[in-house]
């Protein structure tokens, strides 16, 4: 063991004399002085700013003053041995043992070489290597010195000392040569403002996808995160993607001024083009007030709050440790808006069945032409397609699930030889990314449903069996052939807009004070609205629609699955729906299963024809 740090020692040395000087007598002292100012600088202002950490900071400087006694030694051990347990029991600070050990382990050897390297270029002193380590030594040396003076804190002679920093300091105290400081350099500055247990000098944009990678190793978060990163860059890019060390409280409030100054149509391309590729200053200065009507919805705001206090919760066990144990930093939570229940302008207004009873006698269901063609009427050869086109539409109405719920079913995830048959809404491997299932944000979505006799009628099982027959894990795979646009984004560009468009050439379209039409999940209000009426089952209701139960009996007393079985609640779930759900595809024939080629599947097209300017008025295809 000696020979071998004998021979690690003489390496160093060779090392040293091979890239330059080591630092002189007075180069060390210098650099203690001064970190040992700053950092008591900083103490004494956190214990007297009447904070409510303050009368905290001389009880937490024991555990400190300790762990960076010990992270200074040559080996700058990450955790306590024996011997040290033993000696600090010694000492009678057996109940610090594990506040020491937190300290030596998350942040007393996480001065990093640029600020260590700043520190020896203000002094004139070699910034290589082996003396940027040699530095880090002293460093943690004057932090032990200086922790353990910060116990005097609140004593009476520090307490009366009219400069308090040169009672602390005792003889390492240099008073300044005038009044006026010498320029701090910024990187020291910077750290002395820090309101974290570290300076870590990393930017925040570049910590982005071990963030992301990391929460979603804890499971914290799961499936597509292009949300999440998109939020985390938004961050950086308002904030002006500094040094993790140097984010304070005013961050919060400022991210959020920042996203109330962009319109909510506004595109924000990425940290390498569009407008996240320009200092933010620079392109809020170039954009008009934001109209009322262009106004971000609150809830939207909300969730990328939401979203960043999920970051902050993470990075306040490293980066962003606060310096005084309970404090909060980065209180994203507290910037939420509360969102007044009655306010529903924002929200889109529901179908009516009379508009779905059109869809649903559109040549789509009746009869239409091939790709981009089946919206409209008198072809050829009138045909009926199968496709998530065909289906989701009449899952959506008989079901009332969410858009994501349909588009994003597995073949696996139907029951087709059963009792009743039914699916089951639920995590899968197509609504997640990486190989990860992903899909239900709550436990109360996680539900299984009959199939309506409608879509048996229409062919739904062999339709789920053709598929199947073809090896595709997802029910409607041409949904899922692009990365970029998958699932619920896919059937709106491919089919639901020409939807849309057909039903309101014939009737108008249901429209909010706010302008917006219908979507999808409008469905599922018409769906919901069916059981807006006496005697419905509330807690059959909220199974069907996968809203969370309440009141005590449902919540905890009611087991129906488990004391009569999934067949017989599958039964009266069916029944519940064809009570209340008027059947509106009767007129719609069942046609035998018919598959378009994979990348032409779900593409309806527009139902309108065109004019020809030289058929003077005739309407042609």
């Amino acid at each position: 063991m000696l020979s071998a740090r004998f021979v690690a020692v003489k390496a160093n040395v060779k090392a040293m004399l091979e890239t330059g000087r080591t630092l002189t007598g007075i180069e060390i002292e210098t650099l203690f002085r001064r970190e040992l100012e700053t950092e008591l600088q900083r103490n004494i202002h956190d214990a007297y700013e009447n904070a409510p950490w303050s009368s905290s900071v001389a009880e937490a400087a024991v555990p400190l003053a300790e762990a960076y006694r010990i992270a200074r030694r040559p080996d700058h051990p990450r955790q306590l041995s024996e011997a040290d347990r033993e000696a600090l029991r010694d000492r009678g600070l057996s109940a610090d043992l594990d506040q020491i050990e937190e300290y030596l382990r998350e942040f007393c050897h996480e001065i990093g070489d640029e600020a260590v390297r700043a520190r020896l270029a203000a002094i004139n002193a070699p910034t290589t290597d082996p003396v940027v380590h040699t530095a880090r030594m002293h460093l943690l040396r004057a932090r032990a010195a200086a922790w353990l003076r910060t116990t005097r804190v609140f004593d009476d002679d520090v307490m009366e000392a009219a400069n308090p920093l040169a009672a602390l300091m005792g003889e390492d105290y240099e008073p300044p040569a005038s009044a006026i400081s010498s320029p701090v350099p910024a990187s020291t500055a910077l750290e002395r403002d820090c309101q974290f247990a570290i300076y870590d000098d990393r930017r925040f944009g570049d910590v982005i996808e071990e963030i992301l990678a990391q929460l979603k190793s804890e499971g914290v978060w799961k499936g597509d995160l292009t949300q999440q990163r998109r939020i985390m860059q938004t961050f950086s890019w308002i904030t002006g993607n500094r040094a993790l060390g140097s984010y304070d409280h005013r961050d919060v409030a400022a991210f959020k001024q920042g996203l109330l100054r962009l319109p909510k149509s506004f595109r924000f391309g990425t940290p390498t083009a569009g407008a996240m590729a320009r200092p933010f200053a620079d392109i809020v200065a170039e954009l008009p007030v934001v109209a009322p009507d262009q106004r971000r919805n609150m809830k939207t705001v909300n969730r990328d709050l939401s979203t960043m206090s999920t970051v902050a919760k993470h990075l306040a066990q490293t980066a962003w440790r606060p310096r005084v144990s309970g404090a909060t930093v980065m209180d994203f939570s507290s910037a939420t808006v509360a969102i007044k229940e009655s306010d529903s302008t924002g929200l889109r207004p529901p179908w009516t069945t009379k508009h779905l009873e059109a869809l649903f006698r559109s040549p789509l269901y009746l009869g239409g032409g091939g790709v981009k063609r089946r919206l409209k009427a008198g072809e050829p050869v009138a045909r009926v397609w199968h496709d998530a086109a065909y289906f989701a539409p009449l899952l959506w109405y008989y079901h009332h699930t969410c858009r994501e719920e349909m588009c994003g079913l597995e073949v696996a995830d139907i029951t087709i030889d059963a009792p009743v048959p039914h699916f089951e809404i639920r995590d899968n491997v197509t609504r997640g990314r990486d190989g990860d299932k992903a899909g239900e944000k709550r436990a109360a979505r996680r539900r299984k449903l009959p199939i309506h006799p409608e879509l048996i009628r229409l062919g739904f099982l062999d339709y789920v069996k053709a598929v199947q027959a073809e090896g595709h894990q997802e029910l409607f795979p041409e949904l899922y052939l692009f990365k970029a646009k998958r699932g619920g984004a896919q059937f709106y560009d491919r089919a639901w807009r020409y939807m849309v468009e057909w039903i309101g050439d014939r009737m108008a379209l249901p429209r909010n004070d706010a302008g917006k039409i219908a979507d999808i999940h409008s469905i599922r209000a018409l769906g919901s609205s069916f059981y807006e009426v006496d005697g419905v089952n509330e807690i059959l209701r909220a199974d069907v629609m996968g809203h969370a139960r309440t009141g005590t009996n449902a919540k905890h007393y009611s087991k129906r699955i488990q004391t009569e079985g999934l067949d017989v609640v599958l039964a009266e779930r069916l029944a519940f729906i064809q009570r209340y759900v008027p059947i509106i595809t009767a007129d719609i024939r069942a046609a035998p299963i018919r598959l378009l080629p994979l990348d032409q599947r779900s593409r309806v097209g527009s139902g309108r024809y065109r004019r020809i300017r030289s058929d003077a008025g005739k309407l042609r295809s």
